[in-house]
């Protein structure tokens, strides 16, 4: 199967582009980027500020020991402030990351090419965000590792204003309107995957698309009858009335899947070996936390989304938990490589599968993660 060659140079060349920018902010910061530095941060809460004002740090610092001579600053950059990333958050308010003599200096991009384009550009040691960044790297000739899962499963789930059965096929949304996100977002790439696998062409049912993170919107204004979201919005429109009726997470064609990693590049890991597998213990040490104490990481969760109601968070956190889409390990399998390269097929954003540039072993460090799972 392919898909549009244009697109992928376009979206890449968007992300090389953001690059450049990005390298070229200096140690003054950029509105583009905000920077958490969890060394410094005794609550464990996110506190976004303008990278480098006020906390001591500035996103383009180079990776390495630290002031003090015992802990090596790590530069993590993610896309968004997200409950799919629960797992970055445990290992740095649990302490994963200190004990593996890690300071882990978060910042946020607003989105996956700006967050992987900080790495690209030098202002970033990791990215977090969608995975399929690092086979368009490669696919220009360009490098990137996906090195350590932190969402596993296609955490999406349909939500309506009635409980309908999707398990085998679409019919039950003849004549109603559904929402997903603007093409080619993920949401809208799931929605497209699951008519295609259910061999329904969708002319019984109407489609709306619309910005991310505002989906279930028409739907609590009676515009829509069903609409396709991510947590914590699933949970609060379930607060609100409306009802799930289909778990992605929970559709064995797609899972498990590498839906969120931290990302980084090849001279990183060979520059910086000891740093790097303390990163990949810090996350596997949350992945098995978040799993054996999910009461504390619910918590952690309640810091870092403070203005979101803590049932909010906790119902989110726990739907989460039961469909695994928080990794059980660090380790991101062949499988959940595999998945995630059936929706960048569809979205465009990589153009055949298999083939050299985006297969498992091209892409993903296996040596790393399987040595923190033994520890």
């Amino acid at each position: 199967m392919k898909a549009n060659n244009r697109k992928i140079t376009s979206l890449f060349m968007t992300a090389v582009l953001t690059a450049s920018l990005f390298a070229g902010c200096g140690d003054g910061g950029s509105g583009a980027a905000t920077s958490d530095s969890a060394a410094e941060n005794g609550s464990g809460a996110a506190e976004n500020s303008a990278a480098g004002a006020g906390d001591g740090t500035t996103a383009g610092t180079e990776s390495g020991t630290s002031g003090d001579g015992e802990l090596t600053t790590v530069r993590i950059n993610q896309a968004f402030q997200s409950l799919l990333y629960l797992p970055l958050y445990v290992a740095e308010d649990a302490g994963f990351f200190e004990e593996e003599g890690i300071a882990a200096e978060r910042s946020t991009a607003g989105g996956g090419p700006q967050s992987w384009s900080a790495v690209l550009g030098g202002s970033a040691d990791f990215a977090l965000g969608d995975p399929v960044f690092v086979a368009m790297s490669h696919y220009e000739g360009g490098s990137g590792v996906v090195f350590a899962s932190i969402q596993n499963a296609p955490t999406v789930w349909i939500v309506g204003t009635e409980d309908i059965d999707l398990s085998t096929d679409l019919t039950a949304l003849e004549g109603k309107t559904i929402v997903t996100g603007a093409e080619p977002d993920t949401d809208w790439a799931l929605f497209e995957y699951l008519k295609d696998s259910m061999g329904d062409d969708g002319s019984g049912f109407t489609e709306t698309q619309t910005s991310i993170g505002s989906q279930i919107a028409p739907v609590l204004a009676g515009q829509a009858d069903f609409a396709l979201s991510c947590e914590p919005v699933v949970s609060e429109g379930i607060a609100e009335g409306l009802t799930e009726v289909f778990s992605f997470a929970e559709y064995e064609e797609l899972t498990p899947m590498a839906f969120s990693c931290l990302m980084t590049s090849e001279e990183f890991i060979s520059e910086n070996p000891e740093a790097a597998q303390g990163v990949m213990n810090a996350i596997e040490k949350a992945c098995q936390y978040i799993y054996s104490h999910p009461e504390e990481a619910m918590e952690i969760a309640k810091q870092e989304f403070p203005d979101t109601d803590p049932a909010v968070v906790e119902a989110a956190v726990q739907r989460m938990i039961d469909c695994k889409g928080y990794p059980e390990h660090a380790l991101v399998t062949e499988q959940a490589w595999e998945n995630n390269m059936k929706l960048a097929l569809i979205s465009g954003n990589i153009e055949e599968y298999p083939a050299d540039y985006s297969s498992y072993e091209t892409n993903v460090e296996v040596d790393m993660a399987m040595e923190a799972q033994g520890q």
